[in-house]
Order: C-alpha cells, then structure tokens, then sequence
C-alpha cells in the first residue's frame, strides 16, 4: 500500500515551516505541498523510512536559506503580476473609446496653462487637487474599501503586497507635481520658462505634451494603487474565502 501524507503530519508540516520563520499562510501552504510531495517521493523508494528524517531529506534539497530566497522569488512573482494587470489597465486608456478621455484631461491641463500663461497655476492647482486626495484615499477608501485583514490575524503573502501598494499611492500621485516643479522653479537665465513665448507653436506641442505626460501620471498612480488594489483584494477572497472578514 503506498504511503502517503496523514493530517497530522501536515500539521506538522505547517508548525515546521513557522519554525523556518515563514509567517504568510499562503506561502505555508505552498511550501507543505512541496514538502509533502518530496516525502512522498522517498517513501515510495524508502517507505520504511521515518516522517521525521524524510523531512529533513525534503528540507535539505532547498539548500541554505531556501525557504527564505522562496519567500523573496514569491513576493516577487506577485509584484510582477499585478504590476502586468495595471500597466494593461493603465494602456487601455490609450485605447478607444478611454482615449478620448485622456486627450480631454490633456487639453484641459494644456489650456489652462496657454491661458495663464505660466506653469505656478497648474502647479497650485495638481497641489490644492493632490492633497485632498491623499487625504479622502487614506483616511476613508484605504480603510473601507483597499484594507483587507484576515481571520484571526493570519498573516498572508498577498495581502504585504496588497499594503505596500496602498502606501505607495502617495509616491505616484506625486509624480506630475514633480515633472511641474521644475518649470516652476526654473531660473536660469532670461526668466526662466517664464521668459519664453507661449504663442510659439513649439513651445504649443511641448506643453500639450507635458500635459498628456501629466495625466499619463495621473492615470497610472489610479492603476497601480486603486485598480490593482481592488484585483488583489478579489483574488484573495476567490483563493481564501474562509479567511475573509
């Protein structure tokens, strides 16, 4: 009869990788599997072989912090996932019929700019825009809608990458305030950018193309913290459901 796996081994399987410092259950789970499979391996050779040394068979196959390089080569494998589903969010606003709303936002951005004449306006305006933002995304949509904590503070590999995210937003939303600063502080000679013509027709397509950069930003700090946020949230629940608050 072949030997397999019993319940309380895997148990014991769960307990040893804590012992390995691998607090995420989701990694748990995938790391027991492994185990459990390699086990399973060396007693249909070796069935009279001990659980206790076939584990350390198993464990020394992973090498000298194999279970931590997983636990990194993991994380990064969810990084790299998520960050491919909100870059293609993030193009398909370069699609029909979004596209029109990108150009919209951009000639908006660039009109304001024509009219003023002068790069401080648009400046005030992204910072009176940004903060209120910041403020509405962390203290009420992080809360209700991007936070997500598991049953009995069990720790999940998938939800760290959820919450780095949502920290971040704030590194994105500053970007087009960034590109803006240094128009706005520019002060070389001449006056600057401010002594330039903005009748000139290069100067035009320069700053509509800044303003479409702007958006671009815009859009991309949405994608990468809200849109994926809500996609790692969904999967989660579809993978762990009995986990779910």
């Amino acid at each position: 009869m072949k030997r397999t796996i019993t319940q309380e081994e895997t148990e014991q399987l769960f307990k040893f990788c804590r012992e390995q410092n691998i607090v995420h259950y989701d990694l748990q789970v995938e790391l027991v599997d492994h185990l459990a499979s390699a086990i399973e391996e060396q007693w249909e050779k070796w069935p009279e072989l001990s659980f206790e040394f076939a584990l350390k068979r198993a464990f020394k196959k992973f090498g000298h912090n194999g279970f931590r390089r997983i636990y990194e080569s993991r994380k990064k494998e969810l990084n790299k996932k998520y960050t491919r589903l909100h870059f293609k969010y993030f193009y398909s606003f370069f699609r029909w019929p979004q596209i029109l709303i990108t150009f919209i936002l951009s000639y908006l951005i660039f009109s304001t700019i024509i009219l003023t004449e002068n790069f401080r306006v648009v400046y005030t305006i992204f910072f009176a825009f940004t903060i209120p933002a910041m403020a509405y995304f962390y203290l009420f949509w992080f809360p209700k809608k991007g936070k997500l904590e598991a049953k009995n503070n069990t720790k999940f590999l998938l939800l760290e990458v959820l919450n780095m995210r949502c920290k971040q937003f704030w590194m994105v939303l500053f970007l087009p305030l960034n590109i803006l600063n240094f128009f706005v502080l520019d002060k070389s000679s001449e006056g600057g950018w401010e002594g330039l013509s903005f009748d000139d027709f290069k100067m035009r397509l320069f700053i509509f193309g800044l303003s479409f950069l702007m958006v671009c930003f815009g859009i991309l700090s949405y994608s990468y913290s809200i849109y994926a946020s809500q996609k790692i949230k969904q999967h989660f629940t579809e993978q762990f459901p009995e986990f779910v608050k």
